[in-house]
Formats: C-alpha cells, sequence, structure tokens
C-alpha cells in the first residue's frame, strides 16, 4: 500500500473526518534480517514516506506526530541494545508467559529498517538537548546503568551446600 502514490494522504482524507478518530500515528514495516518482503520498502520509498508525514502533518492536525518523532524514521535505533523502547519494555506472547526478545518484532530484527513509531517516538526523545547540552537519552543510559549495579548487587548468591540443596543468601 505504501508504494501507492499518495497512499498517506488518501488514507488521512478517509479518516480523519470522521468523529470517532481522534488521532493517527503511522509506523513503517519491520522486517526480521535477510527478509524480502513485498512490504518492505526500498531506501527512497522510506524517504518519501518520511517527507510524505512531514508535509501531511501540517495539513492534518489528526496526524499526532512531531517532526522530531518522523525524522526518526530515517536514522532508527542500530539494535534492540539502542533502542530505548526495547529496553524499556517486555513483550509477552499470547501465553502471558512467554517473553518475545530482544523486542517486539522477535527473532533477528532489521532495526536498520525498523518502522516502530513507539521506537522512533522514544529514540526521538532521547535525541532530545536539555538546556540544549545533554540529550535525554544520556540521562536514560546512566539511569539504566546505575539500575543494573543496584540490581547486581542484590543478585541472589549461592552459598555453600546445606542439608540437601543449596541456600540461597541475599548479599546485603
Amino acid at each position: 500500500m505504501m508504494k501507492q502514490p499518495g497512499y498517506l494522504k488518501n488514507f488521512l482524507q478517509y479518516w480523519t473526518p470522521r468523529p470517532e478518530i481522534r488521532k493517527v500515528w503511522f509506523s513503517l514495516f519491520t522486517p526480521q534480517v535477510g527478509d524480502r518482503l513485498p512490504e518492505m520498502l526500498k531506501p527512497d520509498e522510506r524517504q518519501h514516506a518520511i517527507a510524505d508525514m512531514l508535509e501531511l502533518r501540517n495539513e492534518f492536525p489528526k496526524l499526532d506526530m512531531p517532526a522530531a518523532l518522523i525524522r526518526q524514521f530515517a536514522a532508527p535505533p542500530r539494535s534492540p541494545k539502542d533502542c530505548v523502547f526495547a529496553i524499556t519494555t517486555q513483550t509477552l506472547s499470547a501465553d502471558l508467559k512467554t517473553k518475545i526478545v530482544p523486542c517486539q518484532f522477535g527473532g533477528n530484527p532489521d532495526c536498520g529498517s525498523c518502522g516502530c513509531v513507539a521506537s522512533m517516538g522514544l529514540a526521538a526523545i532521547a535525541e532530545h538537548k536539555l538546556g540544549g547540552i545533554i540529550p535525554v537519552g544520556a540521562l536514560f543510559k546512566a539511569s539504566v546503568r546505575i539500575g543494573q549495579i543496584v540490581r547486581d548487587r542484590s543478585e541472589p548468591i549461592a552459598a555453600p551446600a546445606v542439608g540437601k540443596g543449596l541456600r540461597v543468601l541475599r548479599e546485603e
């Protein structure tokens, strides 16, 4: 559908006049590494979609996507380890037990082609500079590191065997 000229505008023209529609967000298809699927946008098609969204957000106020978020589609996080959304969320399968890793797309996502609006939104926030100096992402990464240090210090450690099993102690 995205390969059709004017698709995004036609979509917005159809949906935004409806009173039950309050906001519209767009995601792009996110493939797995090695995929060759018709849903995948070529780099020039992706750039065209980004340009269309930037233009259409002015024409259609219900397209609730800040320009910084839309521009992030051109430079998605390089890996789930660099993705604020992947780091801050845990996705479960339908059984509500099985974790989907390394991000909501599972498997081996092609992060260079990520089209997740949530990932782009949080990446745009991470790039925002507080006081024009400090990127929010740097503060976030520092916070994650501190949390990991605290968690690691309170991880259960195995003590020598007592009776028939191991006794687990917490380091205080």
